[in-house]
């Protein structure tokens, strides 16, 4: 254990954390914002989607809401946990837990920048719909809007985080998280109406995306976020850093020879 005398050395000192946690997240962002996958699917697929979705020059804010809280899912869901993945299997993540920088931060960092980007996919879709179809959108339904796609944001990228500890390769991390992103945005109404079956809208209404298009929805529509849907995306952030904590792995995942498999670059995702 170091001595006082040491840990009062200026120059055996940390920086301060908080100048240490924006630099990591700052430099997530600038990697986000290079993926060329997280880009066009993020922010170009919600815009197309939405040129679609129009009629008579018109769009109805529920379906504005779900095209934007689609860009903002899949950056905070699919990109940040393939991300995640690829970088325990191609050794950063191990190599940044040897440094000094406390692994709190790194992976703060890596979350809080995933949910930052996801937040501006979702700000592009909605302003994409101010300059298309003249959506309302005042200081106080902007406001609205950032907070719903932000708590939507959080509690998918903190689920996600929690995932990555059960998949062991960047090949299976598409699939997987694919697997079970498709089929709650599509119950969830983010590309369509919503399924009308009682009993699936029930479970949709649980899980993250229903909330967010209704929180969403209603920002935009000027009546407020429902509590109910914003209880429910603050315990899904809660529920997925709870369960990370002792499923997160930082470790690659080794064959029976003992080496790391092999991983492809996150750069492509």
């Amino acid at each position: 254990m170091p001595s006082s005398q040491a840990m009062s050395d200026p120059g055996t000192r940390l920086p301060p954390v908080l100048p240490l946690l924006l630099g990591q997240i700052a430099h997530q962002v600038r990697l986000l914002l290079r993926t060329p996958r997280a880009m066009s699917t993020g922010l170009v697929l919600p815009i197309l989607l939405l040129l679609l979705n129009s009629s008579d020059g018109q769009i109805a804010p529920s379906r504005l809401a779900g095209c934007a809280v689609l860009g903002t899912t899949m950056i905070a869901w699919t990109t940040h946990g393939i991300g995640l993945v690829a970088a325990r299997e191609s050794g950063v993540m191990k190599r940044w837990r040897a440094t000094p920088l406390p692994a709190w931060c790194y992976l703060s960092g890596q979350i809080v920048a995933s949910v930052l980007v996801a937040v501006l996919a979702g700000a592009v879709a909605v302003l994409a719909g101010v300059a298309f179809f003249g959506t309302d959108l005042d200081v106080w339904h902007a406001i609205g809007m950032l907070a719903a796609v932000f708590l939507g944001a959080l509690a998918c990228a903190s689920a996600a985080t929690a995932v990555t500890g059960f998949i062991s390769t960047v090949a299976s991390a598409f699939p997987i998280l694919g697997l079970t992103y498709l089929p709650v945005v599509l119950f969830s109404g983010t590309v369509g109406d919503p399924v009308k079956a009682s009993w699936v809208s029930t479970i949709a209404s649980y899980l993250p995306v229903r909330p967010i298009i209704d929180a969403a929805g209603h920002a935009l529509a000027g009546t407020g976020l429902p509590v109910r849907d914003v209880l429910v995306l603050c315990g899904w952030s809660v529920a997925g850093l709870l369960v990370s904590l002792p499923v997160f792995r930082w470790e690659p995942t080794r064959t029976r020879q003992g080496r790391p498999m092999r991983s492809s670059s996150a750069s492509s995702y």
